[in-house]
């Protein structure tokens, strides 16, 4: 029995792996270097009386962590 891969598959699979050449590129650092940088400007806006600012920059840093944690992890696989 043979699996006939549909057009959706074949484009999830096209996009994967466009994302995985651009990401090879980044150096893992970035990804740490980025959830810090956005504390430090969470802390900024927080200061500056930009709260709703603050708290929406604040919530970038483990995006960027897992961005970094999922990359290192499949891209050690892939």
């Amino acid at each position: 029995m043979t699996t006939k891969i549909r057009p959706d598959e074949t484009r999830m699979q096209e996009t994967q792996e466009r994302y995985f050449r651009v990401t090879d590129q980044i150096p893992s650092a970035v990804w740490y270097w980025s959830a810090v940088a956005s504390i430090g400007v969470s802390a900024y806006l927080f200061l500056a009386g930009k709260r709703d600012w603050s708290l929406f920059v604040g919530q970038w840093p483990p995006t960027f962590l897992l961005f970094g944690l999922y990359h290192k992890l499949i891209g050690s696989a892939h």
